[in-house]
């Protein structure tokens, strides 16, 4: 066999080796820079007529621990806890040139599931989806900070849908990254606590809260 037919005959063996990963149990931690978009906002007074200017999207930095089980056959599930995260976001609505600030802070419980597909002995490509709760806080303000629309907490449901890479180290840890889609659903805030021109509560902000993340991951199984 020549030098180039063996090299060949490993690089092949190497693709077609399984990206073994005996059944256990494991935990992980992600680090998320992830943006998040306020998309279909809304101010709701009757006094304006159209939206200026859209809400501007927010980077933001959070964390993720999870616990799960990983199969022999590549697939994975976990419960995973996402850390809390701050967004705010300006818009502004004719006839009036005020901004209207939405501050939203969300924290996430999911269920996921991964399958895992091998690329090589010590590195596999896999798909991921989710779903579970958001817990999310809106409050904001129009103009300056002591005009205030009241804090409404609410809990909504969240899906989310991903990709990534898997790095096997050992037989005890992996490292991956990736990059992953989460829905949050329509949040708002409570009604005006400031006094409008017709002294009357009844605005409000709302928007649906979405979010792409790219994460890097340590795991450590047991």
């Amino acid at each position: 066999m020549t030098m180039r037919k063996l090299s060949s005959f490993l690089f092949l063996t190497a693709i077609a080796t399984p990206y073994a990963q005996a059944e256990a149990w494991y935990g992980s931690a992600k680090f998320n820079s992830a943006r998040q978009n306020l998309s279909s906002a809304l101010l709701t007074s009757p006094r304006v007529t159209e939206r200026v200017e859209a809400p501007d999207s927010t980077k933001t930095f959070t964390g993720s621990y999870a616990v799960g089980y990983a199969f022999a056959n590549g697939w994975r599930a976990e419960g995973e806890y996402t850390l809390s995260g701050s967004s705010t976001f300006d818009s502004f609505w004719s006839p009036f040139t005020n901004v209207n600030r939405l501050e939203a802070d969300s924290q996430r419980v999911m269920v996921n599931g991964y399958k895992n597909i091998p690329l090589t002995h010590w590195l596999s490509f896999y798909g991921m989806a989710g779903m579970g709760v958001a817990q999310i806080d809106a409050e904001g303000f129009q103009s300056n900070d002591t005009r205030r629309f009241a804090s409404h907490r609410q809990y909504n449901f969240a899906y989310s849908v991903g990709l990534g890479l898997d790095a096997k180290v050992n037989d005890r840890i992996s490292f991956g990254t990736g990059w992953r889609y989460v829905d949050m659903g329509r949040i708002e805030t409570g009604y005006n606590t400031f006094t409008n021109r017709i002294n009357a509560r009844d605005e409000q902000l709302k928007g649906k809260l979405k979010e792409q993340s790219v994460f890097f991951e340590t795991r450590v199984y047991f």
